[in-house]
């Protein structure tokens, strides 16, 4: 609930400002992928995932100050003899706390500690649990990104678009000189 007020509150200040609504660009999504799995199925997860969320076209997969995180465990099911029976993906999605609010109300003489406290906060948006066969193993990862563009990027889009649209109706209101 905090993380929604002061997402919105950082909404209205950017918005407040008419001459941030040129420099407003299209909504560009920072995402991490981590994947905790044996070899043989580690780098197909990863390629798939990083695959699926670039042709959302408004996503950069990257290890540099992402704002979401997304972490795989995966387990690969084998019978006694060794015959590879499924496998079981865990999704956990983090969101990183954007603490610049926060260390922008702290006094002077705090700011430097509360920035290093908060610096590596996130907050736990979700968890999912896939369960496949082997052969399925891409249209897991593809269900995993369409969930998440639907339940955490949507909600992202719709705000940052409130955002232009409100700088383009204050642009509007205010006469040229």
């Amino acid at each position: 609930m905090i993380r929604k007020f002061l997402l919105a509150l950082f909404c209205l200040c950017v918005a407040s400002s008419p001459a941030v609504a040129e420099d407003l660009q299209t909504f560009s999504g920072r995402v991490q992928v981590l994947v905790s799995a044996s070899d043989s199925i580690k780098g197909k997860i990863e390629s798939y995932l990083s695959r699926e969320l670039r042709s959302l076209g408004d996503i950069v997969v990257t290890d540099d100050n992402p704002r979401w995180i997304l972490s795989v465990v995966a387990l690969e099911a084998e019978s006694k003899g060794g015959f590879k029976t499924g496998v079981d993906l865990s999704v956990v999605i983090l969101e990183s706390f954007n603490n610049q609010y926060v260390v922008n109300v702290t006094p002077e003489k705090s700011k430097k500690l509360v920035s290093v406290m908060t610096s590596s906060l996130y907050s736990y948006t979700g968890h999912w649990l896939r369960v496949g066969a082997p052969e399925d193993l891409r249209s897991m990862c593809n269900g995993i990104i369409a969930d998440f563009d639907s339940s955490e990027l949507k909600k992202a889009r719709d705000i940052w678009q409130i955002m232009i649209d409100s700088q383009k109706s204050k642009k509007k209101k205010i006469p040229n000189k």
